[in-house]
């Protein structure tokens, strides 16, 4: 139950965050809007190999649908999010190897744990900004796309910036002790700084899965960094199940819900019909 409420919570401050970053370009979303944008690019992202990058362009047509705002600057705003979130994904690399120091792990171990925390950081804001562009070109979304130019203007509002890496770190934070938490309820108990490379490793296992929502590769590579976490085979398998049925299953059931109740329906047309005139049609 304690995982349900900190991964509803993640996504609360997620759809603030947008909120805040939106308003310092002049856009005005609610937070219902926002909040169930979100969940319906989670759906989106479920059911799509796309690194993620089709559930954001999922919430980009959303709003748009919800406020008339050009996706351009939606875009532009969601790429601004991604570069912020480098900032808690490198501190918790810093985390992650600071604690395998302190517990005396073999130098191999976390020489491997910083390479792929490396990983998670370069594929997180570059390759995935790169897939994000490419298929906002692809869809239409602008047909002279120049985001770099706007988003460093956003990146060099200190305050601004400030405030979304701030928030940016308390869902990273809720992440690692989600993690945590379905541990336990299994009857694992490890210290929590383990779940931080555990939490970075979600990120990139998920970005490189090329399977709809990462089905089989995402509970794979979780359940063997669980392994070598110290878990047990049939302990991380079971921790990996719980927090895929709320991330997964839940998340993935809501998002259908509001795709049919909310300004889903719109969004997902708009979505289906850019995708069609590029010969490619979402699953």
């Amino acid at each position: 139950m304690l995982t349900l409420v900190l991964y509803i919570t993640s996504v609360s401050i997620y759809a603030v965050r947008w909120i805040v970053v939106l308003r310092k370009v002049g856009v005005k979303l609610r937070f219902r809007d926002s909040f169930a944008a979100y969940l319906a690019s989670i759906l989106v992202n479920n059911i799509t190999p796309s690194a993620r990058a089709g559930g954001e362009l999922m919430r980009i047509a959303y709003a748009y649908i919800k406020t008339g705002t050009p996706m351009i600057k939606l875009l532009n705003t969601v790429a601004f999010e991604r570069i912020c979130e480098s900032v808690p994904v490198i501190s918790l690399a810093a985390i992650a190897i600071f604690e395998a120091l302190v517990a005396g792990d073999k130098p191999i171990g976390i020489i491997v744990e910083f390479f792929l925390i490396v990983a998670g950081v370069a594929i997180g804001v570059k390759y995935w900004d790169k897939i994000l562009a490419i298929a906002a070109r692809k869809l239409g979304f602008g047909d002279n796309l120049d985001s770099s130019v706007s988003i460093k203007r956003l990146v060099k509002d200190r305050s601004l910036f400030i405030v979304t890496v701030v928030l940016s770190s308390i869902v990273w934070i809720l992440d690692v002790l989600r993690l945590y938490t379905a541990a336990l309820a299994v009857g694992w108990e490890a210290p929590p700084l383990r779940f931080a490379l555990a939490s970075v490793m979600y990120l990139v296992v998920g970005l490189l899965a090329v399977t709809p929502g990462g089905i089989g590769i995402v509970e794979g590579g979780l359940t063997a960094v669980f392994i070598a976490l110290g878990a047990s085979p049939s302990v991380a398998l079971a921790t990996v199940m719980i927090e895929r049925l709320i991330s997964y299953g839940f998340a993935s059931l809501i998002g259908l819900l509001v795709i049919i109740a909310g300004g889903g329906p719109q969004a997902w047309t708009l979505l289906r019909s850019r995708w069609r005139q590029t010969g490619f049609t979402p699953r």
